[in-house]
């Protein structure tokens, strides 16, 4: 009984780590002459910053960003990708098509390079609601 309960528990560990899912990394943010600790939405001049450890070392050509955990509207758009020593820096815009609504939320992106999730990353995203 002890072996089959053993045996069993074992075998529950080991599906459990096999299926989990990926771990996002949280990164920072560069812009201007600041490092920040999120996005801010209506913006254009922030990059995540990545390091190229992340990416194997390789920036390929085909980069793209899968983006969740924001409310619907709100957007993280890949604008370009370039290499500073050992780090990536993801050039991206952030918008949202509601701004009357506040935003508040952690993004979850997945960096893909050939329909390939490369790394997961996250960053908290933050936007004040306006009247409007």
């Amino acid at each position: 009984m002890k072996k089959l309960i053993l045996t069993t528990l074992t075998a529950l560990t080991l599906a459990t780590t096999a299926f989990a899912a990926p771990v996002a990394e949280p990164v920072t943010a560069m812009g201007g002459d600041g490092i920040y600790t999120m996005l801010y939405t209506e913006s254009a001049w922030m990059s995540l910053i990545v390091p190229m450890a992340d990416l194997n070392y390789v920036l390929p050509s085909d980069l793209s960003l899968a983006v969740s955990g924001l409310p619907s509207g709100t957007t993280i758009t890949l604008d370009s990708v370039t290499q500073q020593g050992d780090l990536a820096l993801f050039h991206v815009t952030v918008s949202r098509a509601d701004e009357s609504v506040g935003v508040n939320d952690t993004a979850v992106i997945d960096v893909q390079s050939g329909g390939q999730t490369l790394t997961t990353v996250s960053i908290p995203v933050m936007g004040v609601a306006y009247d409007q």
